[in-house]
C-alpha cells in the first residue's frame, strides 16, 4: 500500500513542471499586465481620448483573458498554494475593478453623446387658446368651431391629433394671426397655434394676449423632409464631415423657455462660434435678435432674426449662411435657463466685465468675476441695465461662453466628468456627431491647445417695421449696418484661413 502510494506521489511529481517557480512568476506577470492595461485604458476613458469601439474591444480582451487565467489556475490546483493563489486573487479583483471602471467611464460617454444629438424628428407644441370667460374643458369644445391657420405646414397633422381627443369643425384662417383675432372676436370658439406663436403674442401685443387663456396643449411630430426650412432634417451646410484640425462653424442659439429644448422656438442668442483647432483660434460674433434680415426661403417682408426659431433651427442656419456668406458646419442649441446647471458642474466660470453693474440681485463688478450658475445667468439675461440693451446684453453672453470655453479645455474639469455630463447633456443639443465631438476632444487633449478667444457683433440703427411673422403692425427692429456686416464678415474669414 505504502509503495503504491510512493508510486503515485512520485508520478505527481513528474507530471508537475521543473520550475513552479517560474511558472507563478509567468502567471503573475500576466496579470500585473493586465492590470496595467486596465488601469490605462480606465485613464484613456476617462479623458476621453480614445474611440468608443475600441475601449468596448479592450474590455472584452481583458475580461476574456483575465478569466481564462483564473480558469486554467483553478485547474491547474493553484489554490493550494496560499500566497500565489491569494495573489493573483487580489490582481483579478484589480483587474475587474479596473475594467468596470472603464466600462463605466465608456458607457457615460457614450450616453452622452447620444443624449445631445438632436432627434430625427422634431416635436412642436400647440396651444388650444380660447377667450378668458370661454370652454374650462376640452371635452367642451366638441361640435365647435376652431381656428387652424392654413398655411401651418402641419395642418394637417394637427388636425388629426385634434379630432382624435375631441370631435371639432376645424375653421381654416389665412394666418396664425387670423386665428388669434377669430377666437377675439368670436368667430371661432377656439384657435390652435404653435406654442413660440403664443410666447410671440404675450410679448407683442400683451392687451390682446389677456384676453385670452391657454385651455390645453398637444404635440406633434414633424416628419423629416428635404425642405429644411420647414424641418429638421439637416441640410448640407450643418452636415459637412470635418477633419479634427480643420476650422469649422458652430451656430449658438440660446433659448430661455422652460421644455424640451428641441421644441421650436424663438431664438434669443444667436452666436457663430467660428473654430481653428490649427492656430487655436476661437471667434465668438454675436447677431443681435432684433435685426431685421429676410428669412431664409421666404419673400417680401423681412423679419426678425429670433423669429426665424419659430420656423425651426433650420430656418435660422440658412438665414445665418446667407447673412455672412458662409457654411455654418454646426448647431449647438442650448436653454440659457439650464445654464445654471452647467456652471455650476464646472464649480464656477470667470467672467470679465464691461460694466459695473447689479442685475438678478447680483453685483457685478468691472472686470474679473467669478461666477457661479445662478449668478452666470443673471449676467446674461441682463439688458435693461444699459443704453445699448440687447447689444450689451449679446456682448455679455458671449463672455460667459468665453468663460465656458477656458473651463472646459482645463484638464483639472476631468476628475468631475460625471457631473458636467449629467448637467450639460440636459441643457444643450448639437448637430455634431458624436464620433466627430470625440475626435476634437483627442486632438485637444493630444495638443494641448491654447485658445485664444476674440469677440466681436454686428450693429444697425433702431427702426420701427413691418414684419413676416407680424404684419399687421409696426415692430422695433434693428437695420443691419453694412460696415460692421463687413467688418464681421472679415475676422470671420480670417479665422477660418488660418491668419
Amino acid at each position: 500500500m505504502a509503495a503504491k502510494s510512493r508510486e503515485a506521489s512520485r508520478a505527481v511529481d513528474q507530471a508537475q513542471p521543473k520550475h513552479p517557480s517560474l511558472r507563478r512568476l509567468s502567471v503573475v506577470f500576466a496579470f500585473v499586465l493586465l492590470a496595467v492595461v486596465a488601469l490605462v485604458c480606465v485613464t484613456l476613458a476617462r479623458l476621453g481620448a480614445l474611440p468608443v469601439e475600441v475601449l468596448a474591444a479592450a474590455i472584452l480582451i481583458d475580461l476574456v483573458v483575465t478569466v481564462a487565467i483564473i480558469v486554467g489556475l483553478i485547474r491547474t490546483g493553484w489554490f493550494g498554494h496560499r500566497w500565489s493563489f491569494w495573489l493573483t486573487a487580489a490582481l483579478a479583483t484589480v483587474l475587474l475593478v479596473a475594467n468596470l471602471g472603464v466600462g463605466k467611464v465608456t458607457y457615460d460617454l457614450w450616453r452622452f453623446g447620444d443624449s445631445i444629438q438632436p432627434p430625427s424628428d422634431e416635436t412642436i407644441t400647440y396651444d388650444i387658446i380660447v377667450p378668458t370667460a370661454g370652454p374650462t374643458k376640452l371635452a367642451e369644445l366638441a361640435g365647435q368651431s376652431v381656428g387652424l391657420a392654413a398655411d401651418d405646414d402641419q395642418a394637417d397633422n394637427v388636425t388629426q391629433t385634434l379630432t382624435a381627443k375631441v370631435a371639432v369643425n376645424i375653421a381654416q384662417q389665412d394666418n396664425w394671426q387670423a386665428v388669434v383675432q377669430s377666437v377675439s372676436d368670436g368667430s371661432t370658439t377656439a384657435g390652435i397655434i404653435q406654442d413660440a406663436q403664443w410666447q410671440l403674442l404675450a410679448e407683442l401685443s400683451p392687451e390682446q394676449y389677456g384676453g385670452l387663456r391657454l385651455l390645453d396643449q398637444f404635440e406633434v411630430t414633424v416628419e423629416p423632409t428635404a425642405d429644411s426650412t420647414s424641418s429638421p432634417t439637416p441640410s448640407a451646410s450643418t452636415t459637412s464631415a470635418i477633419p479634427p484640425t480643420d476650422a469649422f462653424v458652430v451656430y449658438i442659439s440660446g433659448i430661455d423657455i422652460p421644455g424640451n429644448i428641441s421644441n421650436r422656438s424663438r431664438s434669443d442668442v444667436n452666436i457663430l462660434m467660428v473654430i481653428n483647432p490649427t492656430t487655436g483660434k476661437v471667434l465668438l460674433v454675436n447677431t443681435p435678435r432684433d435685426y431685421y434680415v429676410q428669412l431664409a426661403g421666404t419673400t417680401g417682408l423681412k423679419d426678425k432674426l429670433t423669429h426665424a426659431g419659430i420656423y425651426g433651427i433650420e430656418k435660422s442656419v440658412d438665414t445665418l449662411d446667407a447673412l455672412y456668406g458662409i457654411n455654418i458646419n454646426y448647431y449647438l442649441r442650448i436653454n440659457f435657463s439650464s445654464l445654471l446647471a452647467v456652471v455650476d458642474a464646472l464649480g464656477g466660470v470667470d467672467v470679465d466685465s464691461a460694466y459695473d453693474f447689479t442685475s438678478g440681485g447680483f453685483h457685478f463688478v468691472l472686470g474679473q468675476n467669478h461666477l457661479d450658475g445662478e449668478q452666470a445667468l443673471a449676467f446674461s439675461r441682463a439688458r435693461y441695465n444699459f443704453a445699448e440693451g440687447d447689444r450689451v446684453r449679446g456682448e455679455n453672453q458671449e463672455r460667459v461662453i468665453e468663460g465656458l470655453i477656458h473651463k472646459l479645455t482645463d484638464p483639472s474639469i476631468l476628475a468631475n466628468y460625471a457631473s458636467i455630463l449629467a448637467a450639460v447633456q440636459t441643457s444643450i443639443q448639437t448637430s455634431m456627431p458624436q464620433d466627430e465631438m470625440f475626435s476634437l476632444v483627442r486632438n485637444q487633449l493630444a495638443s494641448g491647445q491654447q485658445w485664444t478667444v476674440s469677440r466681436t457683433a454686428v450693429t444697425g440703427s433702431d427702426a420701427s417695421d413691418y414684419t413676416y411673422s407680424w404684419p399687421s403692425q409696426k415692430l422695433y427692429v434693428m437695420i443691419p449696418d453694412q460696415a460692421s456686416l463687413d467688418a464681421a464678415k472679415a475676422e470671420i474669414s480670417s479665422v477660418l484661413s488660418g491668419q
